[in-house]
């Protein structure tokens, strides 16, 4: 398993409520303060290699930790000091995963963010300060922590690495977008007039699209399993939007999102974050692992293609178009480097993925065509 862990030292915040976030994650400066997208921010925190959390002058520390910390155990869900899912950690750093804190709406980082996004960096949520709290007991009814980072890892990770289960479009050609039709009693493009009586998940945010929705049905299913939604307060307020708030409702009435969400090959985290991440074991090794690149890209008929850390391990590669299905394959050798595409794919937008002998995905990244 690829080693995508951290140096660490423990930092212990008090805020003025006396309560605290406790996580051996490092602040940093920002280190990129040369892009007029990030610019305006002063610190930030890098989980496990692959997600960065980026924080605007005059949020807290502690609330900065207690996002980062909240993101470290959903991808490290075991808490041993390794992402779990190796596929996902490799994908977040090829498309430069981001999720960033700003002061307030309309702030100076999120309007320089905002207008100066050229598309290299993906960021699929935002969080602000005040939708954070690190206080203790964790209320995730109250604290967006969990859903803006849960939408950022699926967004930017999981839509892409497994598209024949998590794929967001063209409606109804993956099983997520199956699953929540069934959810909502039928595919609606947008928000219905009404939603059928059968429905479960009845979303009526009209600037929320089918996409959008999915992203949304997918943190509440997750949310859910976890049991942090199982409160009669709670189940209440949000029965409005979703019906399934505890564990039990879920695996008995949603059958198929459940059995997604819970399939360990896709290891989605089952466990509620506390806000607290400090591995257990002590595993803090830097890793020396580089990604394969790929060069030039975009490409025409040809590309460079370098294996670097993974020269051992990848044994084939797979081109997958945006409805997921795979368009090019080639079986790879140790001395393979450059990829001569015969099918003569279509300008647009591919993923390339990796694979080992046993079939397990390795790496993906993105491929645009000329």
């Amino acid at each position: 398993m690829v080693n995508l862990s951290f140096s660490a030292i423990y930092i212990l915040v008090f805020n003025t409520s006396l309560a605290q976030t406790f996580s051996c994650l490092d602040i940093l400066p920002n280190p990129d303060t040369s892009s007029p997208a990030l610019q305006e921010f002063d610190r930030y925190i890098e989980v496990l290699g692959c997600l960065k959390f980026y924080a605007e002058p005059g949020v807290s520390d502690s609330k900065l930790l207690h996002a980062a910390s909240i993101g470290a155990e959903l991808l490290d869900n075991d808490e041993n000091g390794i992402i779990d899912d190796d596929s996902l950690g490799t994908y977040l750093v090829s498309v430069n995963a981001v999720l960033p804190i700003f002061l307030e709406e309309g702030s100076v980082a999120e309007y320089s963010m905002m207008e100066n996004d050229d598309g290299s960096f993906c960021t699929h949520a935002v969080l602000y300060s005040h939708e954070i709290d690190p206080n203790a007991p964790v209320d995730w009814f109250e604290d967006a922590s969990l859903e803006e980072i849960l939408h950022t890892i699926n967004g930017c990770g999981h839509v892409n690495i497994y598209p024949s289960t998590f794929a967001l479009s063209p409606p109804g050609a993956s099983q997520l977008s199956q699953s929540m039709d069934i959810a909502r009693g039928g595919q609606f493009l947008g928000v219905p007039g009404a939603y059928p009586d059968e429905a479960w998940f009845h979303y009526t945010d009209i600037t929320c699209d089918y996409e959008c929705m999915e992203i949304e049905y997918l943190y509440w299913a997750i949310a859910s399993n976890m049991g942090v939604l199982n409160t009669p307060e709670i189940c209440a307020a949000i029965s409005e939007e979703w019906e399934l708030c505890s564990p039990t409702l879920l695996e008995q009435t949603d059958v198929m999102i459940h059995s997604i969400i819970t399939n360990p090959s896709f290891y989605l985290p089952q466990i509620p974050p506390n806000g607290i991440y400090c591995p257990t074991d002590g595993v803090f090794e830097v890793s020396n692992f580089v990604n394969p690149f790929i060069f030039p890209n975009p490409s025409s008929d040809s590309f460079t293609l370098n294996l670097n850390s993974l020269f051992s391990s990848v044994v084939s590669l797979k081109i997958s178009d945006s409805f997921g299905r795979i368009v090019y394959s080639e079986i790879l050798s140790p001395s393979t480097n450059e990829v001569n595409i015969e099918s003569n794919l279509a300008p647009g937008y591919y993923l390339l993925s990796l694979y080992s002998q046993e079939s397990k995905n390795l790496f993906s990244t993105s491929l645009i065509i000329e």
